[in-house]
């Protein structure tokens, strides 16, 4: 799934902005998971490229700053109900305490995130 910024809002202020340093209006992104709780969807997307940090932060991001470019979606994604959330993403990223060991640097999370981004990337 492919999707293009249309507008930015604000994680932080729900405010919608000019700008922001991890998303561009107009730049296409690849959908990496998708979140839907109750009246909010989030697309978890990669950082930017070029980004100078040792380790991608895919961030969440509100999915009414984006238009669906490709509506394709990857192979190895499931669905998963859990207390009235919605995810769609790989089932080893859907595992409690995945992004925890993800962002601490948990070499089996870093490994399985670099894999399946790599898969979802290459089949967008």
């Amino acid at each position: 799934m492919i999707v293009r910024c249309i507008k930015i809002i604000n994680p932080a202020t729900l405010a919608v902005v000019s700008e922001h340093p991890a998303v561009r209006i107009g730049e296409e992104y690849p959908v990496l998971e998708v979140l839907a709780d109750r009246a909010v969807v989030l697309f978890r997307l990669p950082d930017r490229p070029g980004s100078t940090d040792p380790i991608d932060t895919p961030g969440l991001w509100d999915a009414a700053m984006f238009e669906v470019v490709s509506d394709r979606m990857p192979s190895c994604w499931v669905a998963e109900l859990d207390e009235g959330r919605l995810t769609l993403a790989p089932r080893e990223w859907q595992r409690p305490g995945f992004w925890e060991d993800y962002f601490d640097h948990v070499p089996t999370a870093v490994a399985e995130y670099g894999r399946l981004k790599a898969q979802i990337v290459d089949g967008a």
